[in-house]
């Protein structure tokens, strides 16, 4: 929770009439909206998570929302970025999204930071902020974020998505974990953008509604926190279940850089399975971490499916184990995915190898 001096903070009589709905509520009322009134935001990234996110703080009543871009509005954004319309093409970002908030709510103050976020200029912008919300779409960028929100003691929103998958957690709340923790430089992440995977718009509308609220709970000390959790969704299967990942400054989930643990993690283009064979040794057993409808589209010869969901399963675990003498490779296109079963492996003493597709 924020803790500024809610006496010297005022509302006017149309922002009192703006947030009737907020100033019924137990959890906001008026030195509720008067906290938000006085929170400043920093928005890294305005499109597709960025976008949702804003407009959401700006109707909550968030007193002061910055913005970092430098991208003019492409037809190929208008699926997603919904601060934005036809008559915005060939605009500049920052310019369009300042005119459309401040036509929504005037008393909220808009900050635009008309560059690329980088060490030359992280450290100045950053330390202006209470709340830093990363809605970028690439790991150099996160990982700048990271290190000055670490480096400044700044909650860090993070969210991403890629396709129907999404993911979200906050970090350096309460002294917690870091987004490099779970996911460390050296692991050499490749971008997994929208432009190269594709996405759908909807996903990105959730992710950034998450981190507003998120924002907003933090702003009021309120609710539950998603700090030392990973929540990551899947919305074509939303309304089975979604993950929730607890992550531990001291285990933290294994990212196959401890040597340890990994016998060996490959980056291999187009695998084939005469190819691991002769890397390792015939005895081996490859299994498809991914869902059924991936798997069924394309998979490696001979491979097993079983797909994240059945991983924790008895049947699945026994399975394991009863083969564990046979070399056994995780396949998987996506980090997370390698994550959430390394930890499994890990736990159930299970030797292995991630083997991932670029």
């Amino acid at each position: 929770m924020l803790n500024p001096n809610t006496k010297k903070i005022n509302l006017l009589k149309e922002e009192c009439t703006l947030y009737a709905k907020h100033l019924t509520l137990d959890h906001i009322g008026l030195n509720g909206q008067k906290r938000l009134k006085k929170a400043k935001i920093l928005v890294i990234g305005a499109g597709g998570l960025g976008c949702p996110a804003m407009l959401y703080l700006a109707t909550s009543g968030i007193g002061y929302i910055g913005i970092i871009d430098n991208d003019n509005i492409d037809l190929s954004n208008l699926n997603r970025q919904i601060l934005y319309s036809f008559k915005n093409l060939n605009q500049n970002k920052l310019i369009s999204a300042k005119q459309k908030l401040n036509s929504i709510n005037p008393y909220c103050k808009i900050i635009l930071h008309s560059y690329k976020i980088n060490n030359d200029n992280a450290l100045e912008v950053i330390q202006y902020y209470d709340i830093i919300i990363d809605a970028c779409d690439n790991f150099s960028t996160r990982y700048i974020i990271d290190k000055y929100c670490y480096n400044l003691h700044k909650i860090h929103i993070y969210g991403a998505i890629q396709q129907f998958e999404s993911q979200i957690s906050v970090f350096n709340y309460k002294n917690s974990i870091s987004y490099s923790d779970i996911y460390p430089f050296n692991i050499n992440l490749i971008n997994n953008n929208c432009n190269n995977y594709g996405v759908m718009g909807s996903i990105t509308g959730h992710i950034g509604i998450l981190q507003a609220t998120e924002t907003i709970k933090i702003v009021l000390g309120i609710g539950n926190i998603i700090y030392n959790n990973l929540l990551v969704f899947n919305l074509l299967y939303i309304y089975t279940k979604y993950k929730q990942i607890y992550l531990s400054k001291i285990q933290k989930i294994n990212t196959g850089i401890n040597k340890k643990s990994y016998k060996s993690q490959l980056l291999i283009p187009k695998l084939k399975y005469a190819y691991l064979k002769k890397i390792f040794y015939p005895n081996i057993i490859i299994i498809d971490i991914r869902q059924e409808y991936e798997f069924k589209k394309n998979h490696l010869p001979y491979s097993i499916n079983i797909p994240l969901k059945r991983f924790k399963a008895k049947k699945t675990i026994f399975f394991l184990q009863y083969n564990n003498k046979k070399k056994i490779i995780i396949y998987c296109h996506t980090t997370y995915r390698s994550l959430i079963v390394s930890n499994i492996l890990n736990k159930y003493k299970i030797e292995y190898s991630i083997v991932k597709y670029k």
